[in-house]
């Protein structure tokens, strides 16, 4: 079982009201509790999520994310999308329900925020072959973080390669190049063996789940 499924169960209790991020870090993911001098909850009146594969590689990066901000790492957020809001329905007073929204503008990239004094900048992406389609990202995201890696930020895209189970991170200046350079000769994709070649792997663990800050320290610091 990789750490993605293995992360359901973590991110699952997130859901629940009653459990904590700050709880949930000091939980293994395989399924017992950390022996604290002090437990935290009774592990008898937990009840385990069921196993379920295909966990959302976003989902990895939030816990992540909530973990350096938890720890005073970083504090790194998912972009929210904004949506032009066209038609809501009442179907209780108290209740409301939108039928019909837009986007009002194309978003740009999936997460930003501050680290080590640097503004830092990132697309996330996941792919089931071996390799990523430059399709599936598109060329206003790339000119944005081209843009922040000009005015001094990180920027970088981040791949999950699903079935090796394996994470890298890609400067933005050299994804750049490569996806102008694979266009112009008609290759439409970068292989695992070319990530691995020019990104940074990031560390797979539990707390946090995709400790990609590891592989963002050896690219810029």
């Amino acid at each position: 079982m990789t750490i993605f499924n293995k992360l359901f169960v973590v991110y699952s209790m997130i859901k629940q009201k009653n459990i904590s991020m700050s709880y949930l870090l000091c939980y293994n993911i395989s399924g017992d509790y950390m022996k604290y001098p002090t437990p935290i909850q009774n592990k008898e009146n937990y009840k385990k999520t069921p196993k379920v594969n295909g966990v959302i590689f976003e989902n990895a990066l939030n816990i992540s994310n909530e973990y350096y901000r938890l720890h005073d790492i970083a504090i790194i957020y998912k972009k929210p999308t904004p949506v032009q809001i066209v038609r809501v329905d009442y179907p209780q007073r108290t209740k409301a329900k939108i039928t019909e929204a837009y986007y009002k503008t194309p978003s740009t990239t999936d997460y930003n925020g501050i680290y080590r004094g640097k503004y830092i900048d990132y697309e996330a992406k996941e792919t089931n072959n071996l390799s990523f389609s430059f399709k599936h990202i598109f060329e206003h995201q790339i000119n944005h973080l081209v843009k922040v890696n000009k005015h001094g930020g990180l920027a970088f895209v981040i791949i999950y390669f699903k079935k090796l189970n394996e994470v890298y991170l890609i400067d933005i200046p050299v994804f750049y190049e490569l996806y102008l350079n694979n266009l112009k000769n008609g290759i439409k994709s970068i292989s695992i063996n070319k990530a691995r070649e020019i990104g940074k792997i990031a560390p797979l663990g539990y707390t946090p789940p995709i400790d990609y800050l590891k592989a963002v320290d050896q690219l810029y610091f």
